[in-house]
């Protein structure tokens, strides 16, 4: 019993000898060190992507395209359990077999299947695929429209069970090796002579006249656009389940593409009423006047009805098309009632020395506050209102700290807005719900403490507006300085802003920083807030 007792005393905090996860030995090892082992190992299989290949095809998926998690830090607690557990006689079991034999885990993951299937069936394609009869439209050297046979042929198929297997193997033993992917054959689902239903009825819909109004505008369809706007798909035969024919559905993805294209010819945009700051004041210099535009999803849902119906003595359609007024976002009479009538705070930071793409990211983020309207008693989400960050809202690669490394990612560089709106909301003495500082002191984010990095969809900045009315955000940049001004009603409050005190600094550039927040009322104080950081040293975040 001494010499157990021993080994408790030794392996309080480490995880007991003879331990290993997908025979990655971390017996004798602490929880952070085991962690960071297995990071190495997790990072140096999959990087931060999985590997498909078939000859010399390869295909990358991204861990949240496939519902793919893995957790270094959960898979070393799990083993940290062997020994210690509170039952003595079970720790007591596992302490001996762990001395005298060990333990071999499995490492644990996550994945979803139904993504990774989604992956599969859009990404992985190959030429000799199995392919469906399907229906041609043409029209031949004499004008006659008609559709001809597109013949179906045999080819291959994903194994997607034996991928499963390997990709479970691949995790399971933390193998760098890119998943072959097997291919059965295959077989269509519609064959040649299943075909002739739907021409007839493809037919019949292409000869029928179609018209689109709108007041006293007419857009006639082609029959060849009218033939565009159908979709050929296997559909089980009436009354011979599963034996499939071909069938005719409506193509919502091409005519929702017509009814994008033809909408600028029919929308009018709503005008918002404009303000401008004036002395610290908001002035209304422009009045509002509702848009119109075209409702693609109703029209949309009426031209697939009209498609999908019975052919038979019906020999033109014409559909009105519906519009709907597109209110404006921001009314004079309500800018009227905002009670925006002065600067109540302010936020600045100084990005000087940023690198072409983090200006550039930082010019496009800024743009997207500006003029933005926060209710009284509403909560502020900074995640919410920058939306999607992506090269298709214009952002480019730049820096990020993400997963214990300093990465090159798009959007890199915003935290540059979230903190400039933290100093802001501190200054106008708002309630702050929610704030994280940066994992390491950021140059640009001086003075330390008064920092708040954001991604998607945490960790996020919020704050409520707990004024009488409504606060706008007014940004701009100027130099290397960006600036945020909240303009709204001042309610009386003093806000006093104590700090950033830093403290516990340490030679590898890890410290610890506090600000405080004090709000007062008729000279008494109503509410304290402190925000606490603490900085890593930036040598535990390498490039």
């Amino acid at each position: 019993m001494f010499f157990f007792a021993f080994l408790e005393n030794i392996y309080a905090q480490k995880i007991y000898p003879n331990i290993k996860i997908a025979k990655v030995n971390i017996g004798g090892l602490t929880i952070p060190s085991a962690e960071n082992l297995l990071d190495i190992k997790i990072q140096n299989a999959f990087g931060e992507k999985i590997i498909f290949a078939s000859g010399d095809k390869k295909w990358e998926a991204d861990f949240q395209e496939i519902g793919f998690f893995i957790s270094a830090k959960e898979n070393a607690l799990l083993t940290y359990q062997i020994g210690h557990r509170k039952n003595i006689f079970l720790s007591f079991k596992e302490q001996i077999k762990s001395i005298f034999k060990g333990y071999n885990f499995k490492i644990s993951y996550f994945l979803n299947d139904e993504k990774l299937d989604e992956f599969l069936s859009e990404e992985i394609k190959i030429e000799n695929s199995p392919t469906n009869a399907s229906l041609a439209f043409y029209v031949d050297k004499n004008g006659k429209k008609d559709f001809k046979l597109k013949p179906s042929k045999n080819g291959l198929i994903l194994d997607k069970n034996n991928l499963k297997k390997k990709l479970d193997l691949k995790i399971r033993n933390l193998s760098p090796e890119p998943i072959t992917l097997k291919f059965i054959k295959g077989y269509p689902e519609v064959k040649n002579n299943e075909i002739e239903k739907a021409r007839k009825q493809a037919l019949e819909i292409i000869n029928r006249s179609l018209k689109l109004k709108y007041e006293n505008e007419i857009f006639e369809i082609e029959a060849e656009k009218i033939a565009s706007w159908l979709k050929f798909i296997p559909v089980e035969e009436l009354n011979k389940p599963p034996n499939k024919i071909l069938g005719i559905r409506a193509n919502q993805e091409k005519i929702k593409e017509y009814l994008e294209s033809l909408a600028p010819q029919i929308n009018q945009e709503p005008i918002n009423a404009e303000l401008t700051i004036e002395n610290g004041k908001a002035a209304v210099f422009a009045l509002s006047q509702d848009g119109l535009r075209l409702s693609v999803e109703k029209n949309l849902e009426k031209i697939s009805q009209a498609l999908n119906a019975k052919t038979g003595s019906q020999s033109a359609i014409e559909i009105v098309l519906e519009t709907e007024k597109s209110k404006a976002e921001i009314t004079t009479k309500s800018i009227e009632n905002l009670g925006i009538t002065s600067l109540i705070g302010q936020g600045t930071s100084n990005f000087v020395g940023s690198p072409k793409n983090r200006r550039h990211n930082i010019k496009i983020g800024a743009a997207a506050f500006h003029g933005v309207l926060i209710k009284p008693e509403e909560e502020f989400s900074f995640n919410k209102i920058m939306g999607k960050v992506g090269p298709r809202k214009g952002y480019l690669p730049e820096l990020v700290i993400k997963s214990n490394r300093t990465v090159a990612e798009y959007g890199g560089g915003l935290c540059q807005i979230s903190t400039t709106c933290f100093r802001a909301a501190l200054n106008s003495g708002l309630k702050i719900t929610e704030r994280r500082p940066h994992a390491y002191a950021v140059k640009y984010y001086n003075p330390q403490g008064t920092d708040a990095t954001i991604y998607p969809p945490h960790p996020d900045l919020r704050f409520i507006n707990d004024t009488p009315n409504y606060i706008l955000i007014q940004t701009k940049i100027q130099g290397n300085i960006l600036t945020f001004d909240f303009y709204g009603t001042d309610d009386g409050r003093e806000v006093k802003i104590k700090g950033p005190y830093t403290y516990d600094k340490k030679r590898s550039g890890a410290m610890k920083a506090v600000v405080h927040q004090e709000i007062y009322r008729d000279g008494e104080l109503d509410r304290k807030e402190s925000f606490y950081s603490s900085y890593n040293s930036p040598a535990l975040y390498p490039h």
